[in-house]
């Protein structure tokens, strides 16, 4: 299980309470990986999947391989990276290692 400090649905701290909560945030790291391009994150240049390039590029195969690429590189076990036939969503099974 991964845990790092809560943040709100905008990816900002979530300071409701006063203070900083530390909580399970294995989707936090994947949103953060899937909406950060290259260079976005300072502490790994080399990390981020840039998901709106690969959707106005119109290359949804290209995504899922970058998604699982990423995932995998941050240390996750990728079980599945899929779009939703229905509801045209990501569908994302994946989880740090120790999970």
């Amino acid at each position: 299980m991964m845990k790092d400090y809560q943040q709100q649905a905008n990816g900002d701290l979530d300071l409701a309470t006063g203070d900083l909560l530390v909580t399970e945030s294995t989707y936090q790291h994947q949103r953060d990986l899937l909406l950060s391009g290259k260079g976005h994150i300072r502490q790994k240049p080399e990390a981020g999947v840039g998901a709106v390039d690969y959707l106005q590029d119109n290359d949804p195969e290209a995504l899922l391989r970058a998604t699982r690429k990423e995932f995998t590189t941050d240390g996750m076990k990728v079980k599945r990276v899929a779009f939703n036939q229905q509801t045209n969503d990501l569908d994302v099974e994946a989880s740090y290692e120790n999970d």
